[in-house]
């Protein structure tokens, strides 16, 4: 009985060193055929497996809109990211390499040309004094035929010769062009790879923050975040329907640039999850970005905006008072490329807001207008301004 439970604490010991030994195994398989990684790098199955990648973030983009699907697309934008990395990092290292290796050709090859081209003047300059020699100035300086025949052998030989050190610079400098040319495209190749790294680090550092932002304006809830993505939605279907003349809409009368025409809401309401003030421009009923319109001004931040900075390049003044907060940009924002407003049109407005003040300013003459449509089960209230020559500017989440 004794002798059995030895055999079986001894099979068990086996059994669980060919555990861990198959787990490692596996381990060090899986590691082994990662293209990615420098040890086992094959830049086809790299550009694959992000291509892989890639595919599978796309089919991502019809699922569902929840909280954890969307952190699992930004891991997913993660994880393509550092890959590119690490395709150009090896890349980089591999030109680099490539590159120190050429410049040891090239100084060998520089040696060899530089010693060919002092063999190649001293043998021009030697012929040079033969090829003057004629003939019968030959057979007159020689003792004797047999002496000139062998004078003869000899300039043959020497021409012979200089046609071969001729060759053989020709040969070398060519070779030596070739491996500076070389040198200098994979100098400018490794440049490009540079520049690309530095966008893909930059795009990398933005996945981590739009993610850390996810999580901090949602409160990494589920409830939060629906709430959250069906006001945007909301508030999208009603701007559309404003811009098709939805809205109901009563005349106030004429107004002066820089007026104070209303007040944004402060907190949450209708269509709106915080204090903000929607500002769009339409021209003829049809969308403008209005960066184009207003003026470059000192922007205080840009309180959850990840598609931020950008710039502006208008004459207009802004419809709220410094120091001025962004929210979001106009079209394609992050926002709007990680599902709360179809694309296109994306986000119709910039999202703005005040610390000092919840006045709202026009920011052109015109005539002034009342409006509200229903939104999220409530009612968006918002004003507008016509300014008579195409263009007008709508404020919305406002109270007059």
């Amino acid at each position: 009985m004794r002798l059995f439970k030895i055999i079986s604490f001894v099979l068990l010991g086996i059994f669980f060193l060919f555990l861990v030994h198959s787990s490692s195994l596996l381990t060090a398989i899986h590691a082994d055929n990662d293209p990615c990684q420098q040890s086992t790098y094959d830049s086809v199955g790299c550009q694959n497996q992000i291509n892989n990648y890639q595919k599978q973030l796309d089919a991502a983009r019809g699922q569902e809109k929840t909280l954890q699907s969307q952190l699992d697309f930004i891991d997913a934008q993660t994880k393509i990211t550092e890959l590119k990395i690490q395709n150009a990092s090896f890349q980089i290292q591999k030109l680099n390499s490539e590159i120190t290796d050429l410049s040891g050709r090239i100084d060998r090859l520089s040696t060899s040309v530089d010693s060919l081209t002092k063999v190649l003047l001293d043998r021009i300059v030697r012929t040079y004094k033969y090829s003057n020699i004629s003939p019968l100035d030959l057979l007159f300086s020689s003792n004797g035929f047999s002496d000139a025949l062998e004078r003869l052998k000899y300039i043959q030989v020497v021409q012979a010769h200089d046609k071969q050190v001729l060759y053989q610079f020709q040969a070398a400098k060519q070779n030596f062009d070739d491996q500076k040319t070389d040198k200098v495209t994979r100098q400018t190749q490794a440049e490009e790879l540079k520049k690309q790294l530095d966008s893909y680090q930059a795009q990398l550092d933005s996945d981590k923050a739009a993610k850390a932002q996810l999580l901090r304006i949602t409160q990494d809830n589920e409830t939060v975040y629906q709430q959250k993505l069906q006001a945007a939605l909301s508030e999208q279907e009603a701007i559309l329907a404003i811009l098709g003349g939805g809205g109901s809409e009563v005349s106030v009368g004429p107004v002066h640039q820089g007026d104070v025409i209303s007040h944004f809401i402060i907190g949450p309401s209708p269509c709106s999850s915080g204090s903000h003030l929607h500002f769009e421009v339409h021209q003829n009923n049809s969308l403008v970005n209005p960066t184009g319109l207003l003026s470059n001004t000192s922007i205080n931040k840009w309180d959850n905006s990840p598609d931020s900075p950008f710039s502006f390049s208008g004459s207009w003044p802004w419809p709220v008072q410094q120091p001025i907060d962004i929210e979001q940009g106009f079209g394609n924002t992050w926002w709007a490329q990680h599902g709360w407003y179809t694309n296109p049109p994306g986000h119709t407005g910039i999202d703005i807001y005040s610390e000092s003040s919840t006045e709202v300013l026009a920011v052109h003459d015109g005539n002034l207008s009342v409006g509200s449509i229903s939104c999220g089960g409530g009612t968006l209230h918002y004003v507008k301004v016509d300014h008579g020559d195409g263009y007008s500017s709508y404020y919305l989440h406002t109270l007059r």
